[in-house]
């Protein structure tokens, strides 16, 4: 609901725009303004957060709530003493509202432990800085409250002596105000949000940068090699300048206006209106007018009630209104006065004026932006002065002829306060977000450090790149300083080229103890829990877990093993024993543990190097252990035969068991190997582990957070994750390309994220329409390729929902850079390239 009334524009004082840039006498450090106007503003720095990415409907709307809530107080506190607008107008609290939102190239964050790095890679990435502030005119009280009268003439002395603002009297209002912002979550804007709000114009650079004010566009000038430039040529008419002028761009300034939304506009896409203005450009939105109390907007309703109806009908009688239309005027008037009469209506924004800048002559006219969207656009041709004016932090300039009235909701539910930011305050790169571009990171420590569940899952399909995702972490964590273990449980993968220098590398026939292996031939016990366990206690338990998991023995008869074989290891630990095999023997030579139950183990564990892995026949010999960087664990020539996806691993052959569980051994034994250095281990083929069930990730979950170790897992199965109860098990990660519409749906069951259809559409997209060009709407890689279907070239990289700590799920690109995409590829061609093979 909107109307729109025209008003002549009010200009700053003597009607001249100063010579510096500014409406500003003073700018305090608590977020006061003192306006060349007069009177006293208090700006405060409204919260940013995901509304187009937010998880659900319900969780885009909470981003509107601080806005909307301010308008509430703001309405609330209002004193009236009559419903009549025109008689209660002038007690009406002005607000201002400023979006400022300037491109600008990447820099590090600030306390990165890879500076240098991310620089290098990533300094020609354009990134969006991005401030919302919002402003009220605070109420004085002449002389302050409680004061004498001489202290009330020497606030109006000051005032007519200096031109300054008595403090004082505005120190009541002041602390009203502040409260009214805290409570609705506002915080105190910082110099560097004033700054962008003062200079936006200025690309964020000096604020006092000179400008040259044409008909329907305004020309910046930044260094005074540009303005020098300019003069040079005939100033008037730019029709002829050169391109590429230093430190020169152009703003186009317009009146949005028109604003055609429903009552209840949060419940409809188009209300975003403010997320449309950005998405076609917009550097700056200015929203400027005064909050009126929703029950003086019921009472002018009831008074206006017959004038409207009689329009309604006289419009219709004289044919410019048809059934159809009459029916729904009317059925808006009732909804609306119904939503008043019941309490329930948002506070009424009156004579508000909606400015916007956009960059660059641009090659479609201004009034053709707001085609498909709820507000049309109009050029604020020879005003254009007044309208940049009009925007500056405290002006009294008024340059928009087209006036709103609307209720609050459609300003709080704009999209004016979404940021797409996801993410830690520090850690690796995992990407840009898709909108905003802002700079995604990923901290191997917050889950410790905030006691959260600290494991992370990387879910997509083969192809989707969560093998070059793995790598390029890895290899950021280890830049970071931190110890990381890479299990590659991939027959024939090698990551060890993209790793370089910071990466040693083990095969598992080395664990298994093959010529020359870690831990020499014969039951190696690499993989031991009874040696990698920081107490007895633990590895007893895990070691009767991974037995139990295999079973060698008859069937039918694990069960009635189970309490013997805790009770052996117990008993062999107490006389000493350092691995599975040892503990078992004292106890079968000790008459505490019977042949049935010790010799399938200690026969498998001297027959098969990989049962021998898990099953030490000594007590001495090596351990898993992690060096300073990335140790990396690949298969090698190893007999590892993982079991099918979705299989249960009780069903499997004894081969595939005993695989499973060397694979969960490597992963419990890298967590014990980096205890208290708050490392990371990454699992690729998680499912293996998975298949273990609720009981060992919650095994690894309290194990990793106890340990100060980050585990992230990737995998391709995620329905197994749902059907074992896995969903609190895991606390962030990222949803990648998923064929499989079922798994995609998993997925983001798994996440908490509204499986919304444009979701599920972009998760499962190829990559390609047919064998034509690149579709932008997949998650997936996208490439350019040659005639002979060649790919030559990235377009953009791999996009994945970022499912964060913070609850957050926002779209990402994953930008790795070329010198390491080429060494991490696992494409044929890309690896022939590495190898230096030919491929016919």
């Amino acid at each position: 609901m909107s109307t729109t009334t025209k008003t002549a524009p009010i200009r700053l004082q003597d009607h001249r725009i100063p010579s510096m840039p500014t409406a500003t006498k003073v700018r305090y450090g608590d977020g006061r303004v003192l306006p060349v106007g007069g009177g006293l503003w208090l700006y405060r720095k409204a919260p940013l957060a995901p509304a187009r990415d937010a998880k659900s409907h319900a969780r885009a709307l909470e981003v509107g709530d601080p806005i909307a809530a301010a308008f509430e107080e703001i309405a609330a506190e209002t004193q009236y003493t009559t419903r009549r607008r025109s008689m209660a107008r002038s007690r009406y609290r002005p607000f201002h509202l400023l979006l400022t939102n300037l491109p600008r190239r990447y820099s590090p964050p600030q306390d990165s432990r890879i500076p240098q790095t991310l620089q290098n890679w990533f300094g020609d990435e354009r990134i969006q800085d991005r401030g919302l502030l919002m402003g009220t005119k605070l109420n004085d009280t002449l002389g302050g409250s409680d004061r004498s009268l001489r202290d009330a003439f020497d606030s109006v002395a000051t005032s007519l002596a200096t031109a300054e603002v008595p403090m004082a009297d505005y120190q009541a209002d002041l602390e009203d105000v502040d409260a009214m912002y805290t409570r609705s979550g506002f915080t105190i804007p910082t110099p560097k949000d004033f700054h962008l709000a003062e200079s936006w114009w200025a690309a964020g650079g000096s604020p006092d940068a000179t400008i040259l004010p044409h008909a329907d566009h305004l020309h910046v000038f930044r260094t005074v090699a540009g303005v020098q430039a300019a003069a040079r040529m005939d100033v008037n008419s730019c029709a002829d300048w050169p391109t590429g002028i230093e430190g020169h761009h152009v703003l186009r300034m317009g009146s949005v206006h028109g604003l055609d939304l429903p009552f209840s506009a949060a419940k409809n896409h188009l209300s975003a209106w403010a997320t449309s203005l950005l998405d076609k450009g917009a550097v700056m939105i200015s929203i400027r007018g005064k909050v009126e109390p929703s029950p003086i907007t019921h009472k002018e309703l009831r008074r206006q009630r017959e004038r409207y109806l009689r329009d309604i009908h006289t419009a219709r009688a004289e044919g410019r209104m048809d059934d159809q239309q009459q029916d729904e005027m009317l059925a808006t008037l009732e909804s609306v006065e119904g939503a008043y009469s019941s309490g329930e209506a948002f506070p009424t924004l009156v004579e508000t004026s909606v400015v916007a800048a956009f960059t660059g002559h641009g090659r479609k006219r201004l009034d053709s932006l707001g085609n498909g969207t709820a507000f049309e656009i109009a050029s604020m041709d020879n005003r254009q002065d007044l309208a940049l004016a009009e925007s500056w932090v405290g002006s009294p300039a008024r340059a928009n002829p087209n006036l709103m009235d609307l209720p609050s909701s459609a300003v709080a539910y704009s999209g004016l306060p979404s940021l797409a930011t996801v993410g830690d305050a520090r850690g690796i790169n995992v990407g840009f977000t898709v909108h905003d571009r802002q700079e995604a990171l990923m901290s191997a420590t917050k889950s410790s450090d905030q006691d959260i569940y600290p494991i992370g899952a990387i879910v997509g399909s083969s192809g989707a790149g969560k093998t070059q995702h793995l790598a390029y972490s890895a290899f950021q964590y280890a830049l970071e300083g931190r110890p990381v273990i890479v299990i590659d449980p991939k027959k024939g993968s090698d990551l060890s080229p993209a790793f370089g220098e910071k990466c040693t590398t083990f095969s598992l026939d080395e664990f298994a103890g093959a010529s020359g292996g870690l831990g020499g031939s014969g039951g190696t016990g690499v993989c031991d829990p009874l040696r990698f366990s920081k107490t007895p206690a633990d590895g007893i338990n895990t070691a009767v877990s991974v037995l139990h998991d295999v079973n060698l023995w008859p069937h039918g008869a694990r069960q009635n093993f189970e309490a013997d074989l805790q009770a052996a290891l117990k008993y062999g630990v107490s006389k000493g024993a350092k691995a599975i095999g040892t503990a078992l023997e004292i106890a079968k030579r000790d008459g505490e543990a019977s042949k049935e139950l010790t010799d399938p183990i200690l026969r498998q564990s001297g027959n098969d190097p990989m049962f021998g892995a898990i099953v030490g026949l000594q007590d001495e010999g090596e351990v898993l252990s992690a060096a300073e960087d990335i140790t990396y664990i690949k298969v090698g020539n190893a007999n590892l035969e993982l079991p099918p996806m979705g299989v249960d691993q009780k069903s499997l052959g004894l081969t595939q068991r005993i695989s499973a569980a060397l694979i969960r051994m490597l992963v419990f034994g890298s967590a014990e190997a980096l205890r208290g250095r708050r490392g990371v281990m990454m699992l690729d083929e998680a499912w293996v582990f998975l298949g273990a069930g609720a009981e060992e990730m919650e095994r690894l979950g309290r194990l990793s957070r106890s340990l100060e170790v980050y585990p992230i897992l990737f995998t391709q199965r995620i329905s197994d994750l749902l059907e074992a109860n896995l969903t609190n098990h895991i606390a962030r990660g990222v949803i990648l390309h998923i064929k499989d519409p079922k798994e995609a749906e998993a997925a983001f069951r798994l996440f908490g994220v509204e499986p919304t259809q444009s979701r599920m559409d972009a998760t499962t997209a190829p990559e390609r329409i047919g064998k034509g060009g690149a579709n932008w709407k997949s998650r997936k890689p996208l490439f350019s390729y040659n005639d002979r279907d060649e790919r030559t070239s990235l377009l953009r990289g791999a996009v994945g929902l970022y499912c964060d700590l913070d609850d957050r799920a926002v779209d990402v690109e994953i930008k790795i850079p070329p010198d390491f995409l080429a060494r991490a590829s696992t494409n044929a061609l890309d690896r022939a390239k590495r190898e230096g093979r030919q491929v016919i």
